[in-house]
């Protein structure tokens, strides 16, 4: 081979190169690019932006036709300088050295650069991919076209796929966010509050019939207003007749100030007093959120009572339930910061029984069954369930449970109020559970 020749293939080579440089740089630019930034571009008349608009909005033929190019070039130049270009090497040796060069010079490289900075990458190679693209527009159809025929008859509408992006994939993106840093923690469990919000019922989010606070239909303006201003912390008040299964209104708080201004109210019973309270919505405990959301924006009511299947009171639902399910507790200057799990300084955990077992179970690192999560909303149900029994109020009892050991505090009202969880062994976590097995045939 002449030197002439030499110098005649080193170029051919290096213009395959150039060649796959430009169209996997374009391919990378097309896929990352910024449609916002173009469409301003278009409106300041650049015709280069139009251009690659019409790409933009249909990335997948372009990428398509620009896969077929490279890899067509790529077949081309293997074929070329294996025949004619072998710098004294033999043929396996010159391979791999081309192919080293190809993959970092003509794909890697151009690849980086291109999703680095899309928009100038695009502008500067639209006009070269356009000249060579059109010409071979042809053969890029039937080629695709055979491609799209065969995926047919294999069952794949690649139509369908394009846009076929998931809960699961969205989901995948925002962990992958926060875990780079890209994200704040608050940020990514609003996200995921949002997708999780239509998954959830009435009851998921209510507060219980036993923590509802209401007022007597019996009781009077005067009595009421003065309770209103000294519990302070509702703007709203369930009221009944005989029991909380029997709601037969709202009272809201400006509404009772504001009659009894222009009133004389001695006497008069809030549940007699003709105008004064609000009519009551009931919901199902099975009723979704995002649609009663939906429901209370358009009838302007900020509180819902939640009935069961057998027409009691199961408890209430209030917007703001409904929006702290997207953005987290919202406290206000009332409010009183309940804290459901203190960490102790021996590195156990002191916990409500009403802490959600949710909470328990990010915070302690254990994974309580899918059936303990559909029959307990709390810890103190939870327990209960392990206990058999109702605990006494002096009750000491310990419940071992996936490595940690639960010594029953305090107990409130047939209620576990506050339990303390210790990191255990799994020789004491057994000896615990014999222990546990006794004292609940004792007490049976």
């Amino acid at each position: 081979m002449d030197d002439g020749y030499s110098l005649y293939c080193v170029i051919i080579f290096f213009l395959f190169i150039l060649l796959d440089a430009v169209f996997y740089g374009f391919g990378s630019a097309i896929q990352n690019i910024n449609i916002s930034n173009l469409e301003k571009d278009k409106e300041d008349g650049n015709k280069k932006a139009v251009m690659l608009l019409k790409i933009a909005e249909q990335p997948a033929k372009f990428i398509n036709a620009v896969q077929i190019l490279t890899n067509l070039t790529s077949m081309v130049m293997g074929a070329w300088i294996l025949r004619y270009f072998r710098l004294g090497l033999n043929m396996v040796a010159a391979g791999i050295v081309l192919l080293v060069i190809l993959i970092s010079f003509g794909i890697i490289i151009p690849k980086r650069l291109a999703a680095k900075n899309p928009e100038k990458w695009g502008y500067q190679m639209i006009s070269i991919v356009r000249v060579v693209v059109l010409p071979m527009m042809p053969f890029i159809w039937i080629v695709t076209g055979i491609s799209y025929l065969v995926l047919k008859l294999m069952g794949i509408d690649l139509n369908s796929a394009d846009d076929n992006v998931t809960e699961e994939d969205i989901m995948s993106m925002v962990n992958e966010g926060h875990e780079h840093g890209v994200l704040e923690a608050s940020e990514a469990e609003m996200i995921t509050n949002i997708f999780e919000f239509d998954d959830k019922e009435a009851s998921d989010i209510m507060t219980h019939r036993k923590n509802i606070v209401a007022l007597d239909a019996s009781m009077t303006l005067k009595d009421a207003v003065g309770f209103i201003l000294k519990e302070g912390n509702n703007s709203r008040y369930p009221v009944y007749e005989k029991d909380i299964d029997d709601v037969i209104g709202i009272l809201h708080m400006k509404d009772a100030l504001i009659y009894a201004e222009n009133h004389d109210v001695d006497g008069q019973e809030i549940g007699k007093i003709d105008g004064l309270l609000r009519e009551a919505h009931f919901i199902p405990e099975t009723r979704n959120i995002n649609s009663l959301f939906k429901e209370m924006q358009s009838q302007k009511t900020h509180m819902e009572i939640v009935v069961d299947e057998y027409g009691q009171t199961a408890g209430i639902v209030t917007m703001e339930d409904i929006l702290e399910e997207i953005v987290g507790n919202i406290m206000d200057e009332y409010d009183v910061d309940e804290t459901f799990i203190t960490p102790l300084e021996d590195g156990s955990y002191e916990l409500s029984g009403m802490t959600p077992l949710e909470d328990v179970a990010e915070a302690l690192s254990i994974e309580f069954g899918e059936e303990d999560y559909d029959t307990y909303d709390t810890l103190n149900g939870f327990l209960i369930s392990k206990l058999d029994r109702i605990p006494q109020e002096d009750e000491d009892s310990e419940i071992s449970y996936s490595g940690y050991l639960f010594k029953i505090l305090k107990v409130e009202n047939k209620m576990i109020h506050s339990v303390k969880a210790s990191k255990v062994s799994s020789e004491e976590e057994s000896r615990s559970i014999g222990m546990q097995s006794d004292d609940n045939d004792r007490n049976a």
